[in-house]
């Protein structure tokens, strides 16, 4: 499955690693020296119990996005307008898109700018990105969402 993820910060960096470790066709989506890094050594995960890279695609463009069939939106709160701009005209018709971001009205903000099934989701991680191209993971991480009514 290829997979797109918008805004590779921690939490989007953190969920990338796993999910191209785990086999998955993985491409971030992130600020230019994040970029470069990743493309040069790799997405290097550091926990407790490991300390790990993978190869994934990255790229600063929106249109990055196209061919995934799921796609990860992980960018701050102020930039889910311009972040869903820039993903809108390059996503799948029947691709999900997986609000990963704090507050409570993203994903009614994302529902409102794309066409596509946008479902919201809490995130409980302990991340933080630490050099370019790395981030470290401390705690717990899951994901836990709720079908909402009304969503579509």
């Amino acid at each position: 499955m290829k997979i797109a993820v918008m805004g590779a910060g921690a939490v989007g960096c953190y969920y990338g690693f796993k999910l191209a470790r785990g086999g998955h066709d993985v491409v971030l989506i992130g600020r230019p020296q994040h970029v470069e890094a990743i493309e040069r050594q790799g997405l290097r995960l550091e926990t407790q119990t490991f300390d790990e890279h993978v190869r994934v695609s990255a790229s600063t463009e929106g249109s990055a996005v196209h061919g995934a069939q799921l796609v990860l939106f992980c960018v701050k709160s102020t930039d889910t307008e311009s972040g869903a701009a820039a993903i809108k005209p390059h996503l799948e018709p029947d691709a999900l898109v997986l609000s990963l971001q704090n507050g409570v009205e993203n994903a009614d903000r994302l529902r409102a700018l794309l066409q596509q099934e946008v479902v919201a989701a809490a995130v409980y991680v302990g991340d933080r990105n630490g050099r370019a191209g790395a981030c470290q993971a401390s705690r717990s991480r899951r994901i836990g969402h709720r079908a909402l009514e009304g969503q579509r």
